[in-house]
């Protein structure tokens, strides 16, 4: 009678594991089905993905997908974006209905052609994970992950390491509104965290450099676009329309810890008629003393604008009551290209050109 019991729990065991072998790779198939429906779907939106080969692992739980040297083409009108990445591995759904996790540390390449320019980036990372969500039609609406130490060059040129980087992108889906500040609530909001940024192989000799330094130690910011401007479609006629509705980018929250420049403060940017970038921002600063001591010794601001800018600051610097160096809250001006720190001019921009 035990004998009996045993066979049939033993039985009864075996169909369980063998329709939960089949359940898995059944899913798998359809899994590897739907990734192939995706990639056919997206050639209506003129973006082409291959790779070298496609693995599904995980029994008996996961679907670890991954991909060899994945690649990508974007072409448009006047634009063709071409990527190859290092090996890709993603997991579908294990932090929530329509949250796919990656993981890509190595080399990736982008080409971006347009018009007559051709543009080369490289970018590498030993460590580049993140996670991507998709609304209910299928489309992207945020993403997150993180680099480290994170490398990219332009055009084979020097290299600039980042030893930590993350990012967080949101995007937001609006619908006109009379009610509102901005009538137009579409929009994307972006936070990054960058440290460590090692300035060294980029040889510029600007008295910047010289006057901060070649390293960042921190900057971060989070953004916001209000208004609807596709990113990836940024023309002179866009961003003419983008502007004329209303569209500003307000920066939230900026820090940088740069030599003896220490900024934390919030603004807002958008374009002037010359489709020029112009901002107002209000800042708490320190260092701006040694700033300034720095850059007249280096004779990159003459004696009598030093002696003024000096005046200046002794107006506005104060010691905070939790102690630390002394700060000055002084507007950071954008106009006419010129990058204005309270009455310090720290560097002209140069012109930007839009197709």
């Amino acid at each position: 009678m035990f004998q009996r019991k045993y066979l049939i729990f033993l039985a009864v065991l075996v169909l369980v594991v063998l329709a939960w072998t089949a359940g898995w790779f059944w899913l798998a198939d359809k899994l590897r089905n739907d990734i192939a429906s995706f990639v056919e779907a997206q050639a209506e939106n003129r973006i082409v993905l291959n790779w070298s080969g496609m693995k599904i692992a995980g029994f008996p739980i996961r679907f670890d997908t991954s991909f060899a040297t994945p690649q990508g083409r974007w072409t448009k009108v006047d634009r063709s974006i071409f990527w190859r990445g290092a090996d890709t591995s993603i997991r579908l759904f294990t932090e929530g209905p329509g949250i796919v996790s990656f993981s890509a540390p190595g080399q990736h390449s982008f080409r971006v052609l347009e018009n007559d320019n051709d543009l080369l980036i490289d970018i590498n990372a030993e460590v580049f994970k993140g996670r991507l969500e998709f609304d209910k039609s299928g489309r992207a609406v945020s993403l997150r992950g993180r680099a480290a130490p994170f490398q990219a060059s332009i055009d084979g040129g020097p290299v600039v390491t980042i030893a930590e980087t993350a990012f967080d992108w949101g995007h937001k889906n609006g619908e006109s509104s009379k009610g509102e500040i901005y009538p137009d609530t579409a929009g994307d909001t972006l936070s990054v965290v960058l440290e460590q940024i090692d300035l060294t192989a980029l040889l510029i000799k600007t008295g910047v450099l010289k006057t901060l330094g070649t390293k960042i130690e921190t900057l971060s910011s989070r953004v916001a676009l209000h208004g609807s401007l596709n990113p990836s479609a940024i023309n002179l006629e866009n961003l003419t329309r983008w502007r004329d509705a209303g569209g500003t980018l307000e920066v939230e929250t900026f820090k940088l810890a740069w030599g003896a420049l220490h900024v934390a403060g919030k603004g807002t940017m958008t374009v002037d008629q010359a489709l020029q970038p112009v901002g107002s921002f209000s800042a708490q600063v320190a260092g701006l003393d040694k700033l300034l001591n720095l850059m007249e010794s280096r004779g990159q601001i003459g004696r009598q604008r030093a002696a003024i800018a000096r005046i200046a600051l002794a107006v506005l610097t104060r010691t905070p009551a939790s102690g630390g160096p002394p700060e000055a809250t002084v507007p950071i001006t954008i106009q006419d290209r010129m990058l204005s720190i309270g009455p310090i001019p720290l560097m002209k921009l140069d012109h930007i050109v839009w197709s």
